[in-house]
């Protein structure tokens, strides 16, 4: 299914659900990050290795986008990042679009070079409790999260339209996220682990489980797979989440796309 701007509007768009190197470098999955579009503003969060390809596929145009956001400087999170700078700055012929991002990805050893940002309107530097308000909505980043380098989730939401759409990013559990994403209609969250690895900082099934238990959104989605996500049916592991806890979970595949508004997924396949 291919979309256009009118079909685009308040839909999320998974253009990949790897996570972290194993599978998004190995291909085992697609790693292009999120678009989402809430009344006609753009949004992509985390634009990993293939972004730029895999949103041109579903017929997403770079020229809409509004805002860019890293939640951090690993490069499964933002391989695409200077592509999509170009796409949406016409290779810096125009100023156009905002990056959120936090600072270890411009300081020392960047990761967005600095003349692909000199072409954006804007960089802004997040930290915990910045809110950016757009025209139909706002941007939130409620708390640091733990995973090594600065890491940040977002929240997306239009009151108006009762959307609000978080999404947990990488990070180590800690119960402080169960206040910082309350209220939120569609939770994502990147459930990279089938089992917790206290040695890794990284979200694990039971970890999700939790999540959706204490936040109860109306949809819940996993995303961001390991291996050891991907080897053992994610589909069949966000069923038994469902039925555990009461919450409809899905568990997103590449190029899945979900409205906002009605919390459901447009597109069945696997």
């Amino acid at each position: 299914m291919k979309l256009n701007r009118q079909t685009v509007k308040n839909k999320l768009v998974f253009l990949g659900t790897a996570g972290a190197r194993y599978a998004a470098f190995g291909l085992i999955r697609q790693a292009g990050g999120i678009w989402i579009n809430i009344e006609g503003t753009d949004i992509h969060i985390d634009p990993g290795p293939g972004a730029l390809i895999y949103s041109h596929k579903k017929g997403l145009n770079s020229h809409w986008l509004s805002y860019l956001i890293i939640s951090h400087r690993h490069l499964d999170h933002c391989a695409d990042i200077n592509h999509m700078i170009e796409a949406i700055t016409l290779g810096g012929k125009r100023k156009k679009g905002v990056l959120l991002c936090p600072e270890d990805a411009i300081s020392e050893d960047p990761v967005v070079l600095e003349y692909t940002r000199n072409n954006l309107e804007k960089t802004v530097i997040i930290e915990e409790g910045l809110e950016i308000p757009f025209e139909n909505g706002k941007i939130r980043f409620p708390i640091k999260h733990i995973h090594g380098v600065d890491t940040f989730g977002v929240i997306v939401e239009n009151r108006k339209e009762q959307i609000s759409i978080g999404y947990v990013a990488d990070t180590r559990y800690f119960d402080k996220l169960i206040e910082a994403y309350q209220n939120s209609t569609i939770l994502i969250i990147n459930t990279t682990l089938k089992n917790p690895k206290p040695s890794i900082p990284h979200l694990s099934v039971p970890d999700a489980e939790k999540l959706i238990k204490e936040i109860k959104p109306e949809l819940a989605i996993l995303t961001h797979f390991g291996r050891t996500m991907v080897s053992n049916k994610p589909w069949e592991i966000a069923k038994t989440i469902s039925d555990k806890t009461g919450t409809k979970t899905v568990a997103a595949w590449d190029n899945m796309i979900v409205d906002a508004k009605s919390r459901k997924v447009i597109k069945q396949k696997r």
